[in-house]
């Protein structure tokens, strides 16, 4: 028989003093209520103190659920934590608050905002969500007195199924959806409990099989899973289709005989055995017949029969008059009015105070103050300013009263963090170590955390007049007209000043030509000496000069792109000239002793100081002229090949293993084979052909599997292996900028950095 069903009001056994349920009963530890002052007072776990328990008895799943209170800001939350049992376990609570973290990454708006998470050191890993008045699935069936109607299943399958298809084009997979991890809200579903399986973790012995909350099997785990396969997109599939299954008829596992081989996966669940009654197809005959194919599809053995979420979001909005996800039976509204009223929300301060050194999870909600991507039309994607619905992404604690429709293709993931520069930005920034963001201003360089987007330190009074280039180790180099100042990229503190390169004593300073943490090579040139330079090699450690070379003045004049250092020598080529039919020359000087070497001209390819730095692999020199891309044999001088593209050629290419990436002025990206100059892919990006692509980028994801293409409206992020679009980003923008993005994108592992003016986003990527 089925356990006891709570008040139909509320979906709870009592609002005002949570009680033990009777699977929790066997198992309680101190460490669940590590404040608890007696039998029937208030728990503390955390800062929260417990209001109400959410379960519903014998409809556990791997987590609890609570409503909670903040002590510190009065803010009422949904509070999800373990089971005694598996808390007891310190792997398990390390992997829970792992995925606690993680599951900041899952945004849209049937998403509960993470607002905290239990610190590193907490007895009870917890984590908190923005989610009130609130019933999970069972309590909400519970409150209706038995199934919900077929409409608002539909409503709450398409809400699902749009966060699935979100997470899944990120790289995200959910492993944790189940009917306790539904929470249904007066403004539409909620869901939580990210990554539940995978914090699980450990299989239970001889099966190979993960264990549930008392070693059983969920009822929504799909088969593969259950034969010991890692959780995929389309096992979340299928536990949709179980959560999905149980709202419609009210038994908690409708899909195959959960003892049955695994293997045997050739036909949909509804021809099986179901387990929680024993008769054939006693579950999905249950289901009202515009839902049965739609679920049972879902619930196939063979993950390849499953759906893809898009697919299940036009199935579920198929119907006549589709319903709104806030739309709730009465008795549902009812309940959760009920729960407002014995539970009020606390207004919380406007900035609440955190620790200095944590993230401010109270940024995490959904904000119209943040991000805006409006979607095109077709399979275009995602672009600001176009026609279409629009997507807010969260930064901040604001929430929209409603959430907007959420368009799926192309939806970029939501930022990690956002944060704006207050002073004006001099020249590109540099990241560094691919842990901080230094930002170079007017006498100011401001160094940003990457990982959370929180100010590590601001330096005043380093003025400049380049870009910030990395030395090596932990300094970067602030050049200046007069003095050269290396900085503490971990710290923002001063190191050493040099002041020789004046002009008076040395030659002045113009441009850092390489660095590799023991020496910097520079040039240097006096103003009244046009047909001669210096190149010197400095010592970073004794803060001596090693050697200086002249070398004619067209050689490495141009900027810091104007080198190339190899194993033994240093390349200088003379693009920096710039005359007519001039030729492309290297001139090679010893990387130890400033030798001449040798010097060699690259024919059919002209000097031309604004085109494109060129590309050093291996022997291979690529440089870009007009609307050709050519490769030679540095040893040699020899062409390899040529590639014509249709337009001109504005931005730097990317290389990554043997694959070239560049953009021409037509917005077309090229993927470029640089053994053999032959073509692997190419796509014309959805940006309106009067953009200017002068200001264009094209960069590479840090792992190399996603390529950014930057242009002057958005960025495109294009699968490298063939040059489908992953997603489109274009970030809000005030006064005369809106509509445009005027920026770069920086890439470090796992996130990419996109500036637009003076405002960064980190995206996560791969």
């Amino acid at each position: 028989m089925e356990p006891p069903m709570p008040d139909r009001r509320t979906g709870r056994t009592d609002h005002d003093a949570p009680r033990r349920t009777d699977h929790d009963a066997p198992r309680r530890t101190d460490h669940d209520a590590p404040r608890r002052t007696d039998h029937d007072g208030p728990r503390r776990i955390g800062p929260y103190r417990v209001l109400a328990a959410l379960d519903v008895p014998g409809y556990a799943d791997e987590a609890r659920r609570c409503l909670a209170r903040d002590v510190r800001t009065g803010r009422t939350v949904v509070l999800t934590l373990p089971h005694a049992a598996a808390a007891d376990d310190a792997g398990y609570r390390v992997r829970f608050r792992a995925e606690a973290e993680n599951s900041r990454r899952l945004r849209g708006p049937w998403v509960a905002p993470v607002v905290d998470v239990a610190p590193p050191g907490a007895e009870l890993p917890w984590v908190a969500h923005d989610c009130f008045p609130a019933l999970t699935l069972p309590g909400a069936l519970a409150a209706h007195g038995g199934p919900l109607p077929e409409d608002t299943v539909r409503a709450l399958g398409a809400a699902l199924a749009e966060t699935l298809a979100v997470a899944h084009a990120n790289g995200l997979v959910h492993a944790g959806i189940s009917p306790q991890a539904v929470l249904l809200t007066r403004d539409g579903p909620r869901l939580t409990g990210y990554g539940l399986l995978r914090a699980r973790g450990v299989a239970a012995p001889h099966t190979g099989r993960p264990a549930g909350a008392h070693g059983d099997v969920p009822a929504g785990l799909p088969p593969e899973q259950h034969a010991g396969e890692p959780p995929r997109p389309h096992g979340d599939v299928y536990a949709l289709g179980a959560v999905l299954a149980y709202a419609a008829t009210g038994l908690k596992d409708v899909a195959a005989d959960r003892k049955g081989p695994a293997t045997d996966r050739k036909g949909p669940a509804i021809n099986r055995m179901d387990a929680a009654t024993g008769r054939k197809d006693a579950g999905l005959a249950a289901l009202p017949p515009g839902l049965r194919e739609t679920i049972a599809a879902c619930l196939s053995p063979d993950p390849a029969h499953r759906p893809q979420p898009a697919t299940l979001i036009r199935e579920f909005r198929s119907s006549v008059a589709p319903v709104s996800p806030a739309r709730l039976p009465g008795a549902i509204g009812a309940a959760l009015a009920d729960q407002a009223a014995r539970h009020p929300a606390d207004a919380p301060p406007p900035e609440p105070v955190e620790p200095a050194d944590r993230p401010s999870s109270a940024r995490q909600g959904w904000s119209r103050r943040s991000v805006v991507v409006t979607a095109l039309g077709g399979a275009a994607g995602l672009a600001l300013g176009v026609g279409g619905t629009a997507l807010w992404r969260a930064v901040t604690d604001e929430r929209p009263a409603r959430p907007e429709p959420l368009a799926v293709r192309g939806v970029a993931p939501a930022p990690l963090w956002r944060r704006r520069i207050e002073t004006e930005i001099e020249s590109p920034p540099l990241l560094w170590g691919n842990s901080r963001l230094l930002v170079p201003g007017a006498g100011v360089v401001t160094a940003v955390r990457v990982r959370d987007g929180q100010k590590a330190w601001t330096r005043d009074n380093v003025w400049g007049i380049g870009p910030l280039s990395s030395l090596g180790g932990d300094l970067v180099l602030r050049p200046g007209t007069r003095e050269l100042i290396a900085l503490s990229a971990r710290t923002g503190q001063v190191t050493w000043v040099e002041r020789s390169y004046d002009g008076e004593k040395r030659p002045q300073f113009r441009y850092p030509l390489a660095a590799d943490g023991r020496t910097l090579w520079f040039l240097a040139q006096n103003q009244n000496q046009e047909k001669t330079a210096t190149v010197v090699a400095y010592d970073l450690k004794t803060r001596k000069e090693r050697w200086r070379t002249s070398v004619p003045g067209g050689f490495g004049g141009y900027d810091e792109h104007s080198a190339v250092l190899r194993a033994d020598s240093l390349l200088l080529s003379n693009r920096s000239e710039s005359a007519p039919d001039t030729p492309w020359t290297y001139l090679a000087l010893g990387r130890h002793d400033g030798a001449k070497l040798w010097t060699r001209t690259y024919k059919g390819v002209h000097t031309v100081a604004n085109d494109p730095t060129e590309i050093v692999s291996g022997d291979l020199l690529i440089t870009f002229a007009s609307d050709v891309v050519s490769a030679h044999e540095i040893s040699s001088g020899a062409v390899r090949w040529r590639f014509s593209c249709e337009d001109f050629l504005y931005t730097d290419g990317a290389l990554h293993g043997r694959t070239l990436y560049v953009t021409d002025g037509n917005a077309v990206t090229y993927a470029i084979d640089v053994v053999h100059g032959r073509l692997r892919w190419r796509r014309r990006s959805a940006v309106d052909a009067a953009s200017p692509m002068s200001e264009s980028e094209t960069v590479l994801s840090h792992s190399g599997r996603t390529v950014f293409q930057v242009n002057a409206s958005e960025v495109e992020a294009l699968d490298a292996a063939d040059g489908s679009l992953r997603w489109r980003f274009a970030p809000v923008a005030e006064g005369a900028s809106a509509g445009a993005l005027t920026g770069s994108v920086l890439s470090a592992p796992g996130v990419a950095v996109v500036r637009n003016d003076r405002t960064f986003y980190a995206l996560p990527v791969d």
